[in-house]
Parts: C-alpha cells; sequence; structure tokens
C-alpha cells in the first residue's frame, strides 16, 4: 500500500514550513518521512517537532538513554521506520551489537514476566 497521505517535500511544502524543512534537511540529511507527511497538517506539524525538540532537548536523561528507550519503544510498536533510525542513532552513538542485544534481552526478559504475571493475576502487594 501506497502512504496514506502525500510525502510533501521542499518544492510543495507550505510556505511557513519551507525554514523548518531547510533546518530539518540540515540536521537529517534529508527531511524524514513522518514530517515530510505531517507537513500536510502544518499546526499539527509544529507541535510535534516541539514536543520531540523539548523532549530530546532537555538534559533531565542522556542522550544516549533517550536513543535506547526511543529505540526500546519503537520495537514494542513494531514500528520499522523508527527502529531503522533510532538503531542508526544509537549506532552513531557507539552502541554495539552485544548493547542492542542487551536491550533485546530486557524486553524478552520483562515482557515474559509481564504476561506470566497477567496470566497469573498477580497484583502488587500480594
Amino acid at each position: 500500500m501506497a502512504n496514506v497521505v502525500e510525502l510533501l517535500d521542499k518544492n510543495n511544502v507550505p510556505e511557513e514550513l519551507k525554514g523548518i524543512f531547510l533546518k530539518l534537511e540540515e540536521k537529517y540529511g534529508e527531511v524524514p518521512a513522518p514530517m515530510r507527511a505531517l507537513a500536510n497538517h502544518p499546526e499539527y506539524f509544529k507541535v510535534v517537532l516541539n514536543k520531540m525538540d523539548v523532549v530530546m532537548g532537555s538534559d533531565a536523561l542522556e542522550l544516549k538513554t533517550k536513543l535506547a528507550l526511543a529505540y526500546t519503544i519503537s520495537v514494542l510498536n513494531n514500528c520499522e521506520f523508527c527502529i531503522t533510525m533510532y538503531a542508526q542513532q544509537l549506532r552513531d552513538a557507539g552502541y554495539t551489537d552485544k548493547q542492542f542485544i542487551e536491550i533485546l534481552a530486557v524486553i524478552d526478559a520483562v515482557g515474559s514476566m509481564n504476561h506470566l504475571n497477567n496470566g497469573m493475576l498477580i497484583k502488587p502487594g500480594k
């Protein structure tokens, strides 16, 4: 199936987003496809971009930790685009094969325990 919405580019993006597209292209080498899609709704595009900038730009957690969390969530949500993007960013940050497998092992171990606890109706404090 083709994309549900058109992926805009610098030639057909709304005028108010052209500067933002240029900044994204400078930062990532291209405008990521989800942002190209969201450009069809400029107001929401700005909300999403601002949210990502605030969260990923905060220093409350180290960037590597945030990328590892983003990768984990992307795996759990089965988002191939995000898995690919965050895996590359983690690679660029120095993550090794063993570290990727460790993340997946944590997902496996914790997910398995969650399923067991749910199936046995085990509640906190019992």
